[in-house]
Order: structure tokens, then C-alpha cells, then sequence
């Protein structure tokens, strides 16, 4: 199954490219081997975009107007069933990257805390500062944010952790990947 944009659109343009092949067939009432093959190619080509996973609103909607074949065809049954796993899978993307950024930040917060709260030049105070930065890394780079305002903090946290360094590329991936996902509609 498809995980990304790319592939999801590579899979439903393939599909139709091989409908526009099979249509492209001389139609003269006689099945040829051109005929045939073309029909193999399409019904392939269908049964992989049948596997596509929509990963945003965008594509849920492309996925739609594939499955009702351009509104010329109602859809069926089992395709009106798929579609609302897509759709139900779709609306819980935000609570599960919600939990789990409040995770993730917690974890942040309290290790950040614990290192805030030892004197410097104290035994474990390395030990905590690395904890924390960890912590951090898991946020910035690991965790998707949920929604714009929790962008602006993973952006706000990686500028202040790259002051003295220069700015991560994993730090600048991830926060790409976020405001690609959420500009999309996909919290």
C-alpha cells in the first residue's frame, strides 16, 4: 500500500494511463492480442490503484472521482465501504499526532525541568542536559505537529537549540514534512 503523495498519485496515474491505452485500441468487434494485452494492463493497473491509501483530503477526494470513474459510474457498495475506512482513518490522524506530540512534549518539558533544576558543575548535570536534548530531538524531529500552533513552538524550539550551531537539516526535514502535511489538511 501506498504510504506517501508520490506513490499514491503514481498508482491512480498509471491507472489511468492504461485506460487511456486500452480505449486508444482499435475497437473492429475481434478480441486481438493488442486488445488483450491492453485489457490485462488496465485490470493490473486497477487492482494496484485499488490499493492506494489516501494520506490527505486532496487525495481522498482524487481516490473518489477514480473509484465513480470520473462521475460517469455510481459507486458500489464495497468501494463506498472503502472509502469510509479512508475517511474514518483520515479523522483520527489528528488525535493520534496530538497524543502524541502532548507526549512527547511532557517528556521534553519534564527532562528540560530536571536539567534546569541542577547547579552547574554537578555530578549528572552532562547526563541530564543530553536527556533533554534527546527529548528535544524526539520532538523537533520525530513527533509530527498536530496542528500550526504546535509547528510554531517545534520551530521556535529548533531556532533556540540551533543558536550557537547551525540549523539541522533533520530539524529543517522535519518541519517541511510538517507544514506540507498541514498544508494539505492533514493534522
Amino acid at each position: 500500500m501506498s504510504t506517501n503523495s508520490e506513490s499514491f498519485c503514481a498508482l491512480l496515474d498509471a491507472h489511468d494511463d492504461a485506460v487511456h491505452r486500452f480505449n486508444a485500441v482499435p475497437d473492429d468487434g475481434r478480441v486481438t492480442p493488442e486488445y488483450e494485452e491492453a485489457l490485462q494492463a488496465m485490470s493490473e493497473a486497477l487492482d494496484r490503484a485499488d490499493k492506494a491509501v489516501p494520506t490527505s483530503w486532496p487525495e481522498f477526494a482524487r481516490l473518489l472521482g477514480h473509484m465513480a470513474c470520473g462521475g460517469q459510474t455510481g459507486i458500489d457498495e464495497d468501494n463506498a465501504n472503502r472509502l469510509m475506512l479512508h475517511a474514518r482513518r483520515l479523522l483520527a490522524v489528528p488525535e493520534e499526532h496530538r497524543i502524541a506530540w502532548d507526549a512527547a512534549l511532557a517528556e521534553y518539558q519534564r527532562l528540560k525541568a530536571i536539567f534546569d533544576d541542577i547547579a552547574s558543575g554537578i555530578d549528572g548535570e552532562d547526563e541530564a542536559n543530553e536527556a533533554s536534548l534527546d527529548a528535544l530531538d524526539t520532538l523537533i524531529v520525530d513527533t509530527p505537529a498536530p496542528d500550526f500552533d504546535a509547528l510554531l513552538l517545534k520551530m521556535d524550539a529548533a531556532q533556540e537549540r540551533c543558536q550557537d550551531i547551525p540549523f539541522l537539516e533533520e530539524y529543517a526535514a522535519a518541519i517541511r514534512a510538517d507544514v506540507e502535511r498541514l498544508k494539505q489538511g492533514v493534522r
